[in-house]
């Protein structure tokens, strides 16, 4: 089922797109090679295919470090060519040189194995046996990078709002959800948050990653041209998902709760509980969508007001709930 899921979150546009860009860039990146001199430029266009990511917060889609790591490469496999340390010698110390240098160029959390692999490619394809040769070599990448970058900007550029508006209305959807199974259980001791608390943490963690999210989107706005007029679009989007992370957080903690009373599921005071907290799903939908929740916080804090708690683990739930309606409240003080 998560593997079905994961499918189904796929872009398949954008992959698509993405696809198309690479493979333009790459084509270009070789015809400009060409003209200038050299008749296999294949370093021209392997840059466009390793740096160009679907990551829609890099900016302009690139990745500067992997760039680099092709250039460091190059470089060190045509200085090893120069050696006379036979090819093992050769091919074993490209390895260890790049992967080294891959630690300090290291993409996210992970090392970067551009270095190795490009030094390993340039020994392969032999063609820096001299200077002259592995320096025209560092004149492909930087043809290559160029055209990726300007590919990379000028064409399909990376839509951040677009990302964090879609990454919202799942969120909204799965803290929907989750809330319904949350009043369910509390008013008819059904079980179902304990079948889905796994679900529910998983959903709370990607509420926070897409709150840790927001710099990036932020920066990817700032140095992309042609998507610069979004960052007051950005603004709103933003308030609503920091909206979601707290929502969620409480969320969590209202499941675990609930899942932790047996006395409180079933009873009157969970059948109150549970209509409150229907009321307030009702509050942060319509606040999430960006749309007038008054109403539905007015009805929501009427009926908080009138629940009373009976023994702590009510007043346990209702002190979450509570929180979530100050939250819903304090989201977008403009409405």
């Amino acid at each position: 089922m998560r593997l079905r899921a994961r499918f189904e979150q796929r872009d398949l546009v954008a992959e698509l797109k993405l696809a198309v860009k690479m493979t333009g860039a790459s084509v270009l990146a070789w015809w400009l090679g060409t003209l200038a001199g050299e008749p296999r430029p294949i370093f021209a266009a392997l840059i466009p295919f390793v740096a160009m990511s679907g990551d829609p917060f890099a900016s302009v889609s690139i990745s500067v470090e992997r760039v680099l790591g092709v250039f460091v490469g190059v470089a060190l496999g045509a200085a090893l060519l120069r050696l006379e340390i036979g090819l093992l010698g050769t091919v074993a110390c490209a390895v260890a040189a790049g992967t080294l240098v891959g630690v300090l160029l290291r993409v996210g959390a992970t090392p970067n194995v551009e270095p190795a692999v490009s030094a390993l490619f340039l020994i392969a394809f032999g063609a820096a046996s001299t200077f002259h040769s592995g320096f025209a070599r560092l004149w492909e990448t930087a043809i290559g990078a160029a055209v990726a970058i300007l590919v990379a900007v000028l064409v399909w550029p990376p839509d951040p709002v677009r990302e964090l508006e879609h990454r919202l209305r799942r969120l909204r959807q799965e803290l929907g959800a989750d809330l319904a199974a949350v009043a369910d259980d509390l008013s008819s001791a059904s079980g179902v948050v304990a079948g889905r608390l796994d679900d529910l943490r998983a959903h709370s963690l990607e509420a926070v990653r897409d709150y840790l999210d927001l710099d990036r989107a932020r920066r990817a706005l700032r140095w992309n041209p042609l998507r610069r007029k979004d960052i007051p679009v950005l603004a709103g989007v933003e308030e609503r998902v920091r909206l979601a992370g707290r929502l969620y957080r409480h969320a969590r903690a209202v499941a675990r709760d609930v899942l932790d009373t047996d006395t409180l599921r079933g009873s009157a005071s969970g059948n109150r509980l549970a209509t409150l907290t229907r009321e307030i799903a009702e509050a942060a939908d319509l606040e999430l969508r960006a749309e007038p929740s008054g109403r539905a916080r007015s009805r929501a804090e009427a009926r908080l007001a009138a629940t009373d708690a009976p023994d702590e683990d009510a007043l346990v739930v209702r002190a979450q709930l509570r929180q979530m309606l100050a939250d819903i409240r304090a989201g977008v003080p403009s409405r």
